[in-house]
């Protein structure tokens, strides 16, 4: 199975989704408040958020803290 890992990328305006696309599968993304939401492979994380970086109409790129170690989600609240 493939470690993936999801990637949140802040844009500047809605038309850099159709540039964020050819990088990566878009699986949502928010319009009014600019970000969207990659799932990308856990091997090649470091090469695309290079990528996304360099373009001009992204603000910033964040990987998710969900799957962080350090982020713990405890769902057997009682």
């Amino acid at each position: 199975m493939i470690k993936r890992t999801s990637v949140i990328v802040y844009f500047r305006s809605p038309k850099a989704v159709k540039q964020i696309e050819k990088i990566a599968p878009v699986n949502y993304y928010h319009k009014k408040r600019r970000y969207a939401v990659c799932y990308v492979n856990e091997a090649q994380k470091d090469a695309i958020i290079a990528q996304f970086q360099a373009m001009k109409l992204v603000k910033r790129v964040e990987e998710s803290l969900f799957e962080n170690d350090g982020y713990h989600l405890d769902m057997d609240v009682q």
